[in-house]
């Protein structure tokens, strides 16, 4: 026993000039953060925003505004890189410019890249549309939105749409008197299996849920869900009105109304999500995840699938691709999301069809093992 008392004397006689480096350091520390505590405080949420973007393990709503908030935490750390600069606060300004450009590898999620995979050009191709069709006006042409598979979400019963299609899964509700509405997923191939959920929501319709369907695609089978994720109904434009006309009751009334919605949307999404991630995570068949993920590319169920499914948009889209036909415009909420068995050839965003508040996706993928396997023998069975 004496000699294991010696043993951690010994080593604690060692360490006891890191122990003292380490406490001069975090003494350095804490004297430069009462010096500059804002921009401090500015760099360490950089940091923590940045990272829950990139790895988001945690599911709580403050992670969702933590995340959301990424763009005007890089804003705020580059600003105060230049302001520790002017302070001659190099070696900390230095480190904080770094991390400012590690940042974009989040960012760059909000851009597509045009390169798409190799050559396809002989391939068998997938041609698959997401569509959060808000129902459909009778008088516009719906021929456009023909596709091998189309995932609608909002979608109402329509004889123009099923006509084009043989097979088809659908999970409606009555949203009123006169009108059903929910998820609908049409195929050119054969649905040999499905399961559909609607989640039950409390003073508001049931719109939201998903669809999981296994279709025989040639030789092969794959799994195709059409999802729609709690829709939070935030108006931006209310808040903006208010402010310009001057009316800052109303306008403090728009954002409470909608912080909580946010809040709202962040707690319901995460369950979801954990849901629907039960179906795809270990799938045997390549799979396919559309819809209408009410999230940015920074959000937390992105993130999430983001670690084991490619995103179709930022492979193989164009620019910034915003999704949504309505104030706030800004951004992308629609996504395509596959699995490795899959080769992304082009995604783009239709903003040609607007009777929508959401633009229709549309992407075209190539099974990779049929890239030496021949066409014919995928066409079997369509």
């Amino acid at each position: 026993m004496a000699t294991f008392h010696n043993l951690i004397q010994s080593l604690l006689t060692s360490l006891q000039p890191s122990f003292k480096t380490l406490g001069k350091l975090a003494a350095c520390l804490v004297h430069k953060y009462r010096q500059f505590p804002i921009a401090y405080t500015a760099l360490g949420y950089l940091f923590f925003s940045m990272a829950f973007c990139y790895y988001p393990v945690v599911d709580h709503w403050l992670g969702g505004f933590v995340m959301m908030s990424l763009p005007l935490a890089i804003l705020g750390g580059f600003i105060t890189c230049i302001y520790l600069f002017r302070k001659h606060q190099t070696a900390v300004a230095m480190a904080g410019m770094i991390w400012v450009l590690f940042s974009f590898v989040v960012v760059k999620r909000l851009l597509g890249t045009d390169s798409g995979d190799t050559d396809m050009s002989q391939a068998q191709t997938l041609k698959v549309l997401s569509f959060n069709s808000e129902t459909f006006q009778n008088s516009v042409d719906l021929s456009s939105l023909k596709a091998d598979i189309a995932c609608f979400q909002e979608y109402s019963p329509n004889s123009q749409i099923e006509r084009q299609y043989p097979t088809k899964v659908e999970k409606l509700t009555c949203f009123d008197k006169d009108r059903e509405i929910g998820l609908a997923l049409f195929s050119q191939y054969p649905i040999v299996n499905r399961y559909g959920h609607i989640w039950d929501r409390s003073n508001g319709p049931d719109i939201n849920g998903f669809l999981c369907a296994d279709i025989a695609y040639g030789a092969d089978t794959i799994r195709v869900v059409n999802v729609h994720l709690w829709s939070m109904g935030v108006r931006t434009n209310q808040a903006v009105d208010a402010l310009k006309s001057g009316h800052l009751i109303q306008f403090a009334s728009a954002l409470i109304d909608t912080f909580q919605k946010l809040k709202e949307g962040f707690e319901h999404r995460n369950e979801q999500f954990l849901e629907v991630e039960s179906y795809v995570a270990g799938s045997r068949y390549p799979v396919i995840i559309c819809g209408d993920f009410n999230e940015t590319p920074i959000g937390y169920s992105y993130g999430k699938l983001r670690q084991n499914f490619r995103n179709a948009f930022e492979e193989a889209g164009q620019g910034l691709g915003f999704t949504l036909n309505r104030h706030p415009y800004c951004v992308r909420i629609d996504q395509q999301f596959v699995s490795s068995d899959w080769a992304i050839k082009t995604c783009q965003t239709l903003s040609g069809i607007s009777f929508s508040d959401h633009f229709p996706v549309l992407a075209q993928y190539v099974l990779k093992k049929s890239l030496h396997t021949p066409n014919d023998l995928l066409a079997q069975q369509k």
